[in-house]
This record gives C-alpha cells, structure tokens and sequence, in this order.
C-alpha cells in the first residue's frame, strides 16, 4: 500500500486508508482529521461544534469638534476615538485646542 494514501486518526491513532478518513468541526476554526469509526461515535455521542454567532455592527456615535487653532470643523465617531485612532484636527495635526462643536448642524457639508 502507497504511504500518501494512509493517514492517522487524530482521536484513535489508528492508521486508516485515504478513503475512509473523515473531517469534523473540532471548534469554530478547526477540524479533526478522524476515521469513520470515530466519526460515527462522534455523531451518535451528540455532540455539536459550536456555532459561530454573527458580528454586528455597533451604530456610529458621531460627535462633532472644532479645532480652535485652525478653525476646523469635523466629526468623530465616539465609539473608535482613541481606540483604532488618535484624535486630532485633520487639517493642522493638532490635538492641544480641540473642543466639541456645540450647536453644529448635522446638515452642513464639509
């Protein structure tokens, strides 16, 4: 018999034909590589891998600031400032006179 057509089992350690080895799901990103034996016993036994749970996003928190030096007006979201990214005017690359807008309407272009 040719060696690349036989692999281990990963759960028995038994040297099984190409033809009879089987993936399972160990976890959300790997698989074992186990004969059908085991794989059966692993059906049967019920147990499941987990499941993988959808992202979601979080909703944007915009705030607005204005650069007192260079009289800048932009905005932020509250929730990736100074987690992704440092704050600071996009204009001058300031950070010492930076102050939240306070009445800026949401509708004007920038």
């Amino acid at each position: 018999m040719d060696i690349r057509k036989i692999r281990t089992c990963e759960r028995c350690k038994n040297s099984v034909p190409l033809e009879k080895v089987r993936l399972y799901p160990k976890g959300l990103d790997n698989n074992l590589l186990i004969c059908e034996d085991c794989c059966n016993k692993l059906k049967s036994s019920g147990t499941k891998p987990e499941q993988k749970k959808p992202v979601q996003n979080i909703p944007p928190n915009v705030v607005y600031l204005h650069c007192l030096r260079c009289k800048y007006s932009f905005k932020v979201d509250k929730n990736k400032a100074d987690v992704l990214h440092k704050v600071l005017c996009p204009y001058c690359g300031k950070t010492d006179k930076i102050k939240e807008h306070v009445g800026y309407q949401e509708t004007q272009k920038f």
